[in-house]
């Protein structure tokens, strides 16, 4: 029964990406019922990618030792302990704690992922697996979501243990159903390698790979990480704040762009993949959702709000498999492990302060995190335009 299967592995990241957005629609709710204050969403999701940052390279070293699998498996049962403790949690400080310690299992579990596709293709096909991988975090981080509200319109608690179980039963058949490639002789040894639990260990590592396109790279991830999550931590609390909404409505809003952003990755997505150079598709769909910002920062009137907000989550999940593909651009030989740690504590740091600046900025003005994410989305298009540019060998 178990196998090295990509197909198994997409039907389990199904499974992880509805089931961990399951208690996102009822969290303004939980805050607001333990009288947390409004900054409390930032610093908590800030909390927790701060541990996915430190982590992350971590994670993509022992992955390389014993196998991404094994890695998951792990990851998946630990992040459902860390929702135990969250959900348990009645101070601010048991917050922080949860969320830190969520945090360094969620990062096991994104660097263990994108491996195991990484190890488990060839090159030909690689490109299109992190493409499908990143587009079905898009849509099922929706419709889990849209569940997650449903369920919690009648007690938040019920999303909380719909997550926690989802979560453990998504780890436990990765040990049943999955398995590693044959690894080689393991170079590191326990002690060695809490010796190089180092969080910045691979950054240093990464110093060969660094160049200019690389650099850019991490900063287009970096800058449009602190955009969305500027833009997602306070979208999730605005509209309940300000609107109203209840988590039900919260999540109908989450499964119709999950749909909206199925549509967008089978046409749109799909075209820029295979029919044109990544990179100039990368700077034209980022000045549309620079474009959405904009709107959504001077548009008051209901509707037409949620009609950008929709328009810009279709988009902004269309950019997510164009980064996700360009990793392999920088992949070498037995460094995926650091190339991937390294990509995806960059995209955390981006997620910890885009998250900060969302939860401290609120009170002086509910729509100034979307302004600090439109500048970000405008740094992030620069960097795109340079590495175009060196790409095309005009710089």
């Amino acid at each position: 029964m178990k196998s090295r299967s990509i197909k198994k592995l997409l039907f389990l990241t199904v499974c992880y990406f509805l089931a961990a957005n399951f208690a996102h629609p009822v969290e303004p709710t939980f805050y607001k019922n333990l009288a947390m204050p409004d900054y409390m969403f930032g610093l908590a999701f800030a909390a927790m990618a701060t541990f996915n940052f430190l982590f992350s390279p971590f994670w993509g070293k022992i992955a390389d030792q014993y196998g991404p699998n094994k890695v998951l498996g792990i990851s998946f049962l630990f992040y459902a302990v860390g929702q135990v403790m969250f959900f348990l949690a009645k101070s601010v400080s048991d917050l922080i704690i949860a969320r830190c310690f969520a945090g360094i299992f969620i990062s096991g579990v994104t660097v263990g992922e994108i491996l195991y596709i990484i190890e488990n293709t060839n090159e030909e096909e690689r490109g299109k697996y992190l493409a499908t991988y990143a587009t079905i975090s898009a849509i099922f981080s929706a419709f889990g979501y849209m569940i997650g509200g449903i369920i919690g319109d009648m007690n938040i608690s019920f999303s909380f243990y719909a997550q926690i179980i989802g979560l453990a039963l998504t780890g436990i058949l990765h040990f049943l159903i999955l398995e590693d490639r044959p690894r080689e002789t393991v170079s590191l040894k326990a002690r060695q390698l809490l010796k190089e639990s180092n969080p910045f260990q691979a950054f240093l590592d990464a110093r060969s790979l660094m160049s200019k396109p690389f650099l850019y790279f991490l900063m287009i991830c970096m800058f449009t990480a602190f955009a969305t999550n500027c833009y997602d931590q306070c979208f999730n609390y605005f509209i309940k704040d300000v609107y109203g909404f209840p988590p039900s409505y919260n999540g109908w809003l989450k499964g119709a762009i999950g749909i909206i952003t199925l549509i967008a990755n089978s046409t749109i997505c799909a075209y820029l993949l295979s029919h044109t150079k990544i990179e100039r598709s990368l700077v034209k769909v980022l000045v549309v959702c620079l474009g959405m910002m904009i709107g959504i920062i001077l548009i008051d009137a209901i509707v037409p709000f949620i009609i950008l907000n929709v328009i810009f989550f279709a988009f902004n999940a269309v950019y997510k498999p164009l980064l996700q593909t360009m990793i392999n651009w920088f992949n070498k030989d037995k460094q995926s492990g650091t190339v991937v740690g390294v990509y995806n504590s960059v995209s955390s740091l981006g997620t910890i302060l885009g998250s900060l600046v969302a939860g401290f900025v609120y009170s002086s003005g509910p729509k100034l995190s979307f302004v600090y994410a439109a500048i970000a989305f405008v740094i992030a298009i620069v960097f795109s335009f340079l590495q175009m540019k060196h790409r095309e060998g005009t710089v």
